[in-house]
C-alpha cells in the first residue's frame, strides 16, 4: 500500500503536458476537442518521440479554457498554453525542457 501511494506521488510530480480533449457541442461552442486537440497529441508525441524527450502528454476532459482552445498545461503547477497549434510544438517543447516543478 505504501509503495502504491509513494508511486502515486511521484507520478503527480512528474513534468507532464495536459492537453484539453473536450467536445462541446451546439451552434457557436468552441472546444479544445473541436478544434482539433487529438490530432495535435499525436503531433506533440511523435516529436517527443523524434527529440527522444521522455515528457507524458496526458489527455484532459477539461482545463476550463474552451473558448481559448486548443489548451494546455505543464503540469505540476506550469504555464497554460492556449490558441495552440502545431506550430506552435516547438515552444512547447522547448518550455518542457526548462520547466522547473513548484517545490
Amino acid at each position: 500500500m505504501l509503495i502504491s501511494l509513494l508511486l502515486m506521488m511521484n507520478e503527480e510530480n512528474t513534468t507532464r503536458l495536459v492537453v484539453c480533449v473536450n467536445q462541446r457541442f451546439g451552434p457557436g461552442q468552441k472546444s479544445c476537442g473541436g478544434s482539433g486537440s487529438r490530432d495535435l497529441i499525436v503531433a506533440l508525441r511523435q516529436q517527443l518521440d523524434r527529440l527522444k524527450q521522455d515528457f507524458e502528454v496526458q489527455e484532459q476532459v477539461c482545463l476550463g479554457r474552451c473558448q481559448q482552445g486548443i489548451a494546455c498545461r505543464i503540469a505540476p503547477g506550469g504555464p497554460f498554453f492556449t490558441e495552440v497549434t502545431q506550430k506552435d510544438i516547438p515552444t512547447i517543447i522547448h518550455a518542457l525542457q526548462h520547466f522547473k516543478p513548484p517545490v
